[in-house]
């Protein structure tokens, strides 16, 4: 998961520094847990298509990623639907399953030869026991998680697929490349063919400008 972004409503000066507080705060939030795992986790290396969770069993551990791109996988039916795409800065895990002690719902597989810090999830759970500033850190993190929850499922209901493609495109611009057009359309929930029309009629209504050419 992404360092998560906060808009805070700014009101004169007073606005401004309250604004200005929570911020730094969650920046130094994030940055003593990362610090932890770096302090703490075992750093591991995945090659791609390696399987870092399986669904279905219970996960006993999570990771930050370090470097590498991960893809979350709903298996059912010999089909695939993609919960989600993490990338460095994200951690991997599913909060469910270690907070309950259940089985996961979802595969987490990397896209791409990857590095991870990994921490065993009774000493990740330890964490947020021993100081409030880990306590907040995980109620902001679990927060982000609901929100962007609630904005793939509005998605699905609301957005058809070509609303959906184009937020795909707004959220994941700088790592489209590191996604397989397989994955993209398991993710938007649409077939391949049907993501390469709309990757064709999307350029067909915006084409790259021509490059200057000089003689």
């Amino acid at each position: 998961m992404q360092t998560s972004t906060y808009r805070w409503q700014m009101t004169g000066t007073a606005g401004l520094e309250i604004s200005m507080t929570k911020i730094q705060s969650n920046e130094m939030q994030w940055k003593m847990v990362i610090q932890r795992f770096n302090e703490i986790g075992k750093l591991v290396t995945l090659r791609k298509k390696e399987i870092f969770a399986k669904q279905g069993l219970s996960m006993d551990h999570i990771g930050y990623v370090k470097k590498g791109a991960f893809k979350l996988v709903y298996h059912h039916q010999k089909k695939e639907w993609i919960k989600s795409f993490l990338f460095e800065g994200s951690f991997l895990g599913s909060i469910p399953s270690i907070l309950q002690k259940k089985p996961s719902t979802y595969s987490i597989i990397a896209l791409e030869p990857s590095e991870v810090l990994v921490l065993p999830s009774k000493k990740f759970s330890q964490l947020f026991e021993i100081e409030s500033i880990y306590q907040k850190f995980l109620n902001q993190f679990l927060t982000s998680l609901y929100l962007k929850k609630e904005k793939r499922v509005s998605e699905f209901l609301l957005l058809d697929a070509k609303q959906r493609y184009q937020n795909f495109i707004d959220e994941f611009f700088e790592n489209e490349s590191r996604i397989s057009q397989i994955d993209q359309a398991a993710y938007l929930g649409i077939t391949n063919v049907a993501l390469s029309r709309l990757k064709k009629d999307s350029f067909a209504n915006n084409p790259l400008p021509p490059s200057n050419t000089f003689h």
